[in-house]
């Protein structure tokens, strides 16, 4: 398949599922006002597959091309009908209009980058391909674990479900639909960031220039901005910033900012992620924090229509914006507490702090959340809780107590330097600095409070200072903000700047949390944690830095207006430098276009495989494994990923990467590295040829060259002397296929076999 058919074929099949869900859409995102449409895009194909994905975890629906169809048709006569017979008015076409056509730019400027560097290699793009593979391929739910046959996946799988919909629907091939699948995340959260800073500004009522401002500062501030280490980096040493490569240079490095130290014994260092939207999209990883990424945002937009509302929403609006939260833990479990606290926050500027309805709404959103991810849990073993040496036998073997306490654990090293989080938070605090002083100067309620209870202030300003210079500087550079934007949010006057300082306290929150405390993941420290809540703040804060910026700027005397347009210009211009220098670097000047098949380099690099993976594609059935080298995380050998076949035909092999089967399945099995490793041992055993075809319940086994050769950077994957072919063809092994030095062996009764003879 052409890249332009692949491209019209997926375009098409959204288009067509945003039609059929438009009525919904709207009336969801009713509160909104015409910035709900901005939603189309990031909210059809999740609903869609969720309306086919709950019943088929449940009752065993096939999920299917027919079912998802079926499904997308009911949805459209039922929506469309109503809007009929009720008569209802679906107005604003032109910002319909204007969100699609900012979709399709999006869009295709991404699909335009990729297709400068479309490979799926390195980093964790195999074990995503992996996963999207066989949901893709698959219609059980949850689709069979490609890495560890005979089981089914044990991971957050709804993002990679939503796009295997896209897949079926389209038939564009997988390697294909993953760059698809990246591009459209991209402008699927352009419209949801345009969307916010839209609602905000018109909910102030701001002229038409300044709504489409805060609209596209939000989408610049959320997608194309990075932290301030370009930035620095380029007034420190320019040329060779500029010089240096990808991975040396800013477009690694930028992620990597914050770095502990004396985590596990003095001395020692550790760094934590600090990922933002525009490195993942460059890296292009399609992981589950990208994935969920517009639905989040989706959840902060309605979050954002709930503060604005001075009517208490629906029942069943609720719901649904609950069981949004509950396919936020299905698709990325890290996201669903910061999209309930977005939700629960909304609803309690809404109702002005009284108690009682916070309650009910509260209450209406959590079930429809547990509903909603349900099937998820049910089927889900977390990989945290798991017993750790750092906490003492005696409190493991509580009930409850102990999964609590080996799941959450306290900072108990020096935390992030002032110096960081300015590097990486810096321009989120300046613009939430110039929005209160704004606020303060316009409406003295708050300074009132201060100068009311100044003692207490002052005490409590004398600790917080000698916390954060004894151990978490954060206390001050993030709690001060956070408490300001608190007080903000409880006594200004108008409602939209309670909502906007309500989302700022919302994204401090998130970014202040891992300052004292972290998940015990499979890390043992506190990088992940930093990793999922910096880049769930970073969505909060660039939507409300973008709407707060505007804001001001139209709030200041207009004398002062152009100088303060310069300042929030050079804000910006802060921010933007990484996108281009990445951008640049990633794509190697942007010197070769090929296409955006992810797997076409190993038609270069390795055609054996290309070959072995294509046949595989066309000849496994249901409830086949196949028997591959045993893959190491991240190897790649003889210019293809280990765990080559499995990952890009979806077919299950007996194992894949070791170690990021342990890091999923930590929570089911106290011994899983255990039983990873006798896997690994059994995989070599039958490439040895030492176990007999008939004794093995895999249909096909690969040789190839890493299969011969073994893997340098992978102690799993062996090599074998050149009898491989041979010795496999002793135990009862027949060739079936045989291309580029790769060679496919079946079981002798197998039917590939008999068309052979």
């Amino acid at each position: 398949m052409s890249d332009l058919e692949a491209i019209l074929r997926w375009y098409v099949v959204l288009t067509l599922v945003a039609a059929a869900l438009l009525p919904f859409v709207a009336w969801v995102g009713a509160t909104l006002g015409p910035a709900r449409f901005g939603l189309l895009r990031p909210l059809s194909l999740v609903t869609l597959t969720a309306i086919v994905w709950w019943p088929a975890a449940v009752v065993d629906l096939p999920f299917a091309r027919w079912t998802l169809i079926a499904a997308l048709l009911i949805t459209a006569v039922v929506g469309w009908t109503m809007v009929v017979r009720q008569r209802l008015v679906l107005n604003d076409w032109r910002v319909l209009l204007g969100f699609e056509a900012l979709w399709l730019v999006t869009f295709a400027l991404y699909v335009w980058f990729r297709g400068y560097q479309p490979d799926i290699i390195n980093t964790e793009k195999p074990m995503e391909i992996a996963l999207l593979s066989s949901v893709a391929r698959s219609s059980e739910v949850p689709a069979p674990d490609p890495w560890f046959a005979g089981s089914a996946i044990n991971y957050y799988y709804f993002g990679y479900q939503t796009f295997a919909s896209a897949i079926k629907l389209s038939g564009v091939p997988t390697a294909i639909g993953f760059n698809l699948a990246l591009a459209t995340l991209f402008a699927s959260g352009a419209t949801a960031a345009a969307a916010a800073g839209s609602a905000f500004l018109r909910a102030l009522g701001g002229s038409r220039s300044s709504i489409v401002a805060a609209g596209g500062l939000a989408v610049v501030l959320l997608l194309f901005a990075g932290n301030l280490e370009t930035a620095k980096r380029l007034v420190e040493e320019p040329s060779t910033t500029i010089d240096a490569g990808w991975w040396e240079g800013v477009g690694w490095q930028a992620s990597r900012i914050i770095v502990d130290s004396d985590v596990t014994q003095p001395g020692d260092t550790s760094e934590t992620i600090n990922e933002f939207p525009a490195f993942s999209f460059v890296l292009g990883d399609l992981h589950p924090h990208v994935l969920t990424y517009p639905l989040l945002a989706t959840v902060l937009v309605l979050a954002i229509g709930i503060a604005l509302s001075a009517q208490r929403q629906s029942w069943l609006r609720l719901g649904v914006i609950g069981a949004l939260v509950g396919l936020l833990y299905a698709s990325n479990s890290w996201d669903a507490p910061a999209g309930f606290l977005l939700v629960a926050g909304a609803i309690a500027l809404s109702h002005r702090f009284v108690l009682r309805s916070i309650v009910r709404d509260v209450l209406i959103i959590s079930v429809s959340a547990i509903v909603a991810a349900g099937p998820f849990v049910l089927q889900f073993t977390a990989p945290v809780g798991v017993p750790n040496s750092r906490v003492p036998a005696a409190l493991t073997d509580l009930p409850l107590i102990g999964r609590v306490v080996n799941t959450f654990g306290i900072v108990s090293w020096r935390p992030s330097s002032v110096a960081e989080l300015l590097t990486v938070h810096g321009a989120w605090l300046v613009a939430f600095a110039v929005f209160a002083a704004v606020e303060l100067v316009r409406d003295r309620s708050s300074i009132e409070i201060v100068r009311k209870r100044q003692h207490f202030w002052l005490a409590g300003g004398i600790l917080a200072f000698g916390v954060a210079m004894a151990w978490a500087p954060a206390l001050l550079v993030l709690g001060v903000p956070l408490l300001l934007s608190c007080a903000l949010a409880v006594t200004s006057d108008r409602q939209p700047v309670r909502a906007i300082a309500g989302a700022f306290a919302g994204g401090f929150l998130l970014a202040l949390v891992p300052e004292f405390f972290y998940i015990q993941d499979v890390f043992s420290d506190r990088m992940n944690t930093v990793f999922k809540l910096f880049y769930q703040a970073w969505l909060v804060l660039s939507v409300a830095s973008a709407t707060a910026l505007v804001y001001s700027v139209r709030s200041v005397p207009r004398a002062y207006r152009v100088p303060a347009t310069i300042g929030v210009g050079l804000l910006v211009v802060a921010t933007v430098p990484y996108t281009p220098l990445s951008a640049q670097d990633w794509t190697d000047d942007f010197a070769h276009r090929r296409g955006i098949d992810g797997r076409v380099y190993l038609a270069t690099s390795a055609p054996g495989a290309l070959a072995a993976i294509e046949w595989i594609s066309e000849h496994a059935e249901p409830g086949d494994t196949i028997i591959e080298a045993p893959g190491c995380s991240y190897a790649n050998a003889f210019g293809a990923p280990l765990s080559r076949v499995s990952a890009f035909s979806g077919v299950p092999t007996l194992i894949g990467w070791h170690g990021h089967e342990g890091q999923w399945r930590r929570g089911e099995n106290p011994s899983i590295y255990e039983r990873l490793t006798l896997r690994a041992e059994q995989a070599n055993a039958v490439l040895d040829g030492s176990i007999a075809a008939d004794a093995s319940d895999a249909r096909f086994v690969i040789l190839g060259e890493i299969e011969i050769q073994g893997s340098p950077n992978c102690d799993l994957a062996l090599p074998r002397t050149s009898g491989a072919a041979d010795a496999l063809q002793s135990a009862g092994w027949l060739v079936v296929f045989e291309s580029g030095g790769t060679m496919i062996f079946a079981q002798p009764t197998d039917p590939t076999v008999a068309q052979l003879r």
